[in-house]
């Protein structure tokens, strides 16, 4: 039978204070319900722990080896406590956040600067990939949590929002305050496209389908910094989500046009992997990102219409 460890904290409670009376009194137990205890533990162990003398209770030489243990089994037991709770107080360990490339640069440094600030003992990597990379990162359990396009992504990830999509030229090709541009017109413009596994691809061969037009495409280019390079040096258009593309317009290395109509979005969901119980670190970034998503949205960062939660 296994020890109790309330008949063990009674045990040195009374060692300690050499007294029943004093030890009943400090645990605010019943002097009659201590002696049962003590009682019942010796004879669990066979052996008698506790010599009653005139000057208080003396622990006996099988007490002493009993009494060594318990305090060190206490001190533990003291130790997990603590540290459980300064875990949750201050949640340590490794978190790896993954984010499509497209809306990394909005996002990531406000992550970074609030997780320093707020829980300085987690230890958060982002990384950026594009949507199929970070599908097969949260199958494998390779990231704890993933910004990816809702399509893509399992039907069971949390929606953060619907970004609008823009044709995207040289700078200066399109004029602020110019009507949105139609699809028709998108897919006339010489493209620069990744490949077909890429989301804004399979929406623009699904239009152009439904319109009987050829896209026009010029390049294919995979990474988006290479296609923003590309169509700054002349080579052609592209189609993206606003927040790729905010930065650049705002400094005016790049024009931009949204696209008319409706379903011309792309939805934003948080993946994480299944059967894989989050830890309080993760919890936490979790939460920091629904923040700063949030926050960029209500900012007027992005044109976004917020997604229905379910």
């Amino acid at each position: 039978m296994a020890l109790d460890l309330l008949k063990l904290r009674y045990f040195s409670k009374i060692a300690e204070f050499g007294s029943f009376t004093r030890a009943a009194h400090e645990l605010g137990v019943a002097q009659p319900a201590l002696s049962l205890h003590m009682r019942s533990l010796e004879e669990q162990l066979s052996v008698q722990l506790l010599t009653r003398t005139p000057r208080g209770v003396v622990v006996t030489e099988a007490g002493t080896t009993l009494l060594a243990h318990t305090q060190a089994i206490l001190k533990a037991i003291d130790q997990a406590e603590a540290a459980t709770k300064e875990q949750a107080k201050n949640p340590t360990g490794d978190v790896s956040l993954g984010v499509l490339a497209s809306i990394a640069p909005l996002i990531a440094v406000p992550i970074l600067k609030i997780c320093e600030a707020r829980f300085p003992k987690i230890r958060l990597k982002i990384s950026e990939g594009d949507s199929q990379t970070l599908r097969a990162s949260i199958e494998t359990k390779a990231h704890d949590l993933a910004v990816n396009l809702g399509e893509v992504a399992r039907a069971t990830a949390f929606p953060l929002f619907d970004e609008m999509l823009y044709a995207v030229g040289p700078a200066g090709h399109f004029s602020k305050g110019e009507s949105p541009i139609s699809i028709s017109q998108t897919l006339e413009l010489p493209l620069i496209l990744p490949t077909r596994r890429h989301g804004i691809r399979i929406l623009l061969e699904r239009e152009a389908l439904i319109l009987a037009k050829e896209i026009n495409l010029v390049r294919e280019i995979e990474g988006l910094s290479s296609t923003k390079a590309a169509i700054r040096a002349g080579f052609g258009f592209t189609v993206l989500g606003r927040g790729a593309i905010f930065e650049d317009f705002v400094k005016g290395d790049l024009s931009a046009l949204p696209l008319a109509g409706k379903g011309f979005t792309r939805r934003l969901v948080l993946d994480s992997p299944v059967d894989h119980p989050q830890t309080k670190a993760v919890i936490e970034v979790r939460n920091i990102l629904l923040g700063v998503v949030r926050d960029l949205g209500e900012q007027g960062n992005w044109s976004c219409i917020q997604a229905e939660q379910k």
